[in-house]
């Protein structure tokens, strides 16, 4: 258009675009690129001159990741495939580890009581809690607990409670 901007739409599903790379045909520079990873997961990398890309995602952080660790088993919440995690607790208590985090990404934590309840969660490490304590879970079998937290820097989160007894 008259404002420099490129419209690109692409009438493809997602596993059939691998990647769409649109160059400056009066410079020769590159510009965004389009890639699909065929699980309907579309990156927008827009790079500058001496900038580096700048990364924007849209749809994998939909996802509901489910998990099922063994009793003192770890769960560990892999952030860039998913935002929302749920828990279903063993018949014992587990650690949650997280990976993956980008600064500014906000994600949910389901935790489900099993049949027996009375499970307990050790919270990975750098987190600070709104009020200033870890909140105690619901022990009563088959309630689910919802905590979010923000990622406000490498290693670094703030949680809430969103909430308990569900």
């Amino acid at each position: 258009d008259t404002n420099g901007n490129v419209l690109l739409n692409i009438g493809a599903t997602a596993s059939a675009v691998n990647y769409v790379k649109v160059t400056n045909a009066a410079t020769g520079t590159a510009g965004p690129i389009l890639a699909a990873d065929g699980e309907t997961n579309v990156d927008l990398q827009v790079a500058s001159k001496g900038t580096g890309a700048v990364h924007f995602t849209t749809g994998k952080y939909g996802n509901i990741t489910a998990y099922s660790p063994s009793a003192a088993g770890t769960a560990t919440l892999t952030l860039n495939t998913s935002n929302v995690h749920t828990i279903t607790m063993p018949a014992g208590n587990i650690t949650i580890a997280i990976s993956n985090a980008n600064v500014g990404q906000a994600f949910l934590i389901n935790i489900l009581q099993d049949g027996t309840g009375s499970r307990t969660v050790t919270w990975f490490s750098g987190i600070k809690w709104a009020g200033g304590s870890a909140p105690t879970l619901t022990t009563t079998a088959s309630k689910i607990d919802t905590i979010g937290c923000i990622v406000t820097s490498a290693g670094n989160y703030q949680c809430y409670v969103v909430g308990l007894n569900q």
